[in-house]
């Protein structure tokens, strides 16, 4: 950690700043409060300051500290000769982590400090996996994904446009067969998109009205959906779906399995069998779509997030990466998990949807 170190007595400065120099950290040290308070300026991550300083108190400088917007979330232990609990409580509520009284041993200020980075680090953790999963959001090849339909659309109807007195009929069936795949795909595209932010959106507001739908019904729409995607592969999809209701508008879980069945399709061969299995056990429903694709790493299955697109460099038109994402919103708003795991025998892909029953 970078040390920011406020106290005026040589000796005492000077010990600190070796056991601390010792221990891996970098010390700053500032002789009294101005000078401390134009160190803080460079935000260093943790902030000792002697509470007895002259002319300007450690009380004075914690307050002019937590005035700088860059040093709001900076732990602050006071050092002090007196530690009376008044002194403490009027630190405590100036911002003050903690108090380490005078004199005081090397295993003290050891201990205080890396009590100071355990509690930091979740909060650090939380930060950069938000940084991530926003990298991740602006890295999204949308360009590609969102244009590549509409210049097949586009192109097809210029054509038509232009040559309208001549084009033959065998060519303008073929023209408009490319004209309805582009049309096609981006509808899909719109559809998740819409789809997850209509999610992301009930996650932060959830309706006011609760929801209840039967699950096999929802799972019989979602296959369908998925089945009109891929209409050369809906002999390849198993289903069997025990009775419930669960927590979720049946557009929402209907359009959860119709991206979990899509993916399991999408990623495995013809002939190669999807399941999708519902099964009732006590209070909770579990959804299990199995395929025998190339399946995920478990790094992979452990990590993914919103626009990531696995196996790109190996297929085309992966979509947006959003599929597992919405199944999983889906089932946080519904008070469920959402857990990949391999396939049966280390093969392929299963992904498990658990959500609570209603009924």
């Amino acid at each position: 950690m970078n040390i920011l170190l406020i106290e005026d007595e040589f000796a005492i400065r000077e010990t600190l700043r070796e056991i601390l120099e010792l221990h891996g950290h970098a010390v700053t040290a500032a002789s009294d409060g101005p000078e401390g308070i134009a160190l803080a300026e460079q935000r260093p991550d943790l902030i000792l300051c002697d509470v007895g300083l002259p002319a300007m108190d450690g009380f004075e400088v914690i307050r002019a500290v937590q005035q700088l917007p860059q040093c709001r979330d900076v732990p602050f232990i006071f050092l002090t000769a007196h530690a009376s609990r008044e002194d403490q409580r009027r630190g405590m509520a100036l911002g003050a982590d903690d108090y380490i009284t005078k004199p005081f041993s090397q295993r003290d200020i050891i201990d205080a400090i890396n009590a100071r980075i355990r509690r930091q680090q979740p909060l650090r953790e939380r930060v950069e996996k938000i940084l991530a999963a926003r990298r991740s959001e602006i890295g999204a090849d949308w360009s590609h994904e969102l244009m590549t339909p509409l210049n097949g659309v586009l192109g097809g109807l210029e054509l038509i446009e232009a040559e309208a007195d001549t084009i033959k009929p065998g060519e303008l069936k073929q023209l408009l067969g490319l004209i309805r795949a582009g049309a096609e795909r981006q509808h899909v595209l719109s559809r998740k998109l819409v789809l997850y932010f209509e999610l992301e959106r009930w996650k932060v507001a959830p309706p006011t009205q609760p929801f209840s739908c039967a699950a096999a019904d929802a799972l019989r729409v979602g296959v369908e959906t998925a089945g009109t995607i891929h209409r050369t592969r809906s002999a390849d999809i198993e289903v069997h779906c025990d009775s419930a209701r669960v927590p979720l508008a049946d557009t929402h879980l209907a359009g959860a399995i119709t991206e979990l069945v899509d993916n399991a399709l999408r990623f495995s061969q013809p002939g190669q069998p999807v399941s999708l299995v519902g099964t009732r056990q006590g209070s909770r429903f579990r959804i299990d779509v199995t395929d025998e694709g190339p399946g995920m790493s478990e790094e992979q299955r452990n990590h993914f997030g919103v626009f990531e697109q696995f196996g790109r460099d190996t297929r085309e038109h992966q979509g947006l990466g959003l599929g597992l994402a919405i199944a999983r919103s889906a089932a946080e708003i519904a008070g469920g998990t959402l857990t990949l795991q391999a396939g049966p025998g280390g093969r392929g892909l299963r992904v498990s949807m658990v959500l609570p029953c209603t009924d």
